[in-house]
């Protein structure tokens, strides 16, 4: 994972759809991780292609952009991906939709392409259509849900017995013990989007960045978004109105179910304002007890795993009895 990003570490950044800028991704590049751009969250080709060259100003280490196939961004995703490839970013992120049409071009063009899905079908599909890795996400996580999905551990572990291109596991993952598990299970990297939110430079308010620190993935606000998949009901509703109206606005349903789930009625209280524009973090708060830099973060993670491998914890006392 770390030759085909160009990154020290195979820890990612997440992608977030409307704060992920340079702001936060050169810093997490600089670090030794995969620092991800959102084209989505520049809005417009020409916004995107100025935080390219920002994040160029702050970084000289590899870093991506991401490309989410939802409906404000899919008329100009091919304008996107032209100043991506233009701008020679090495590694183009998709996710949502289907992206092969996305993924062929960039992948022409000398770039590595990655997509990120919710079930285990996606990603062997992505995997046919020539992504050079795929991230799952297991219910844990935050964002798009599908009424199929599993939890990170059973994702995981059964994808990686089926799958040959590299698998990044994503969904609850925040610490040193979520890194080793995952690699464990059979990913080759993590990819972080709330922890990362956690972070000093990640521009979304402090006082989220204090919920997350103080959040419990038993409070309903953030179990019920993350645990809960689509109302069956609610998708056959929606899914019956395919060719009834106007392709735009079933699309726009269809995302609202995605990303609502069974959570969507939960009660935010005083934090519902932050906690939105923070992007409704995932349980990965369960693990969260600081906001470091992002060189913090990712030196800590990685110095805690190899101490739990070489001095303390079950693993290192298996491994000395062998």
């Amino acid at each position: 994972m770390t030759e085909l990003l160009g990154c020290k570490y195979p820890i990612i950044q997440g992608a977030y759809g409307h704060f992920g800028t340079s702001a936060i991704a050169a810093p997490v590049s600089e670090a030794g991780g995969c620092g991800i751009i959102t084209a989505g969250a520049l809005k417009t080709p020409e916004g995107l292609r100025a935080d390219i060259r920002r994040a160029r100003e702050m970084t000289d280490k590899p870093f991506a952009v991401n490309i989410t196939m939802i409906t404000r961004v899919m008329e100009l995703a091919p304008q996107f991906l032209d100043v991506v490839i233009e701008e020679r970013v090495p590694v183009l992120f998709t996710a949502a939709y289907r992206a092969e049409h996305l993924g062929k071009r960039a992948k022409e063009a000398g770039l590595k392409w990655i997509h990120k899905v919710a079930t285990i079908k996606h990603a062997l599909a992505a995997e046919r259509q020539g992504a050079d890795a795929v991230v799952l996400v297991g219910l844990e996580g935050a964002g798009f849900k599908s009424a199929v999905q599993v939890p990170t551990l059973i994702g995981i572990t059964t994808l990686a017995k089926q799958i040959k291109v590299p698998l990044i596991a994503a969904g609850g993952i925040g610490d040193a013990r979520g890194f080793l598990g995952a690699l464990g299970m059979g990913a080759e990297g993590i990819y972080l989007g709330t922890r990362f939110m956690a972070t000093k430079e990640c521009p979304i308010t402090d006082r989220a960045k204090q919920l997350m620190v103080n959040g419990d993935p038993m409070d309903p606000k953030f179990r019920d978004r993350a645990l809960a998949p689509p109302r069956p009901e609610a998708l056959a509703r929606i899914q019956a109105q395919r060719d009834s109206i106007p392709t735009g606005e079933w699309l726009a349903s269809l995302e609202k179910a995605m990303v609502s789930g069974s959570g969507g009625d939960v009660e935010m209280g005083s934090d519902a304002g932050e906690l939105v524009g923070a992007g409704h973090p995932s349980l990965a708060v369960g693990v969260i007890d600081s906001v470091p830099t992002c060189k913090e973060l990712i030196d800590g993670i990685v110095a805690e795993a190899e101490e739990l491998l070489r001095r303390s914890g079950p693993l290192a006392r298996i491994l000395a009895s062998n």
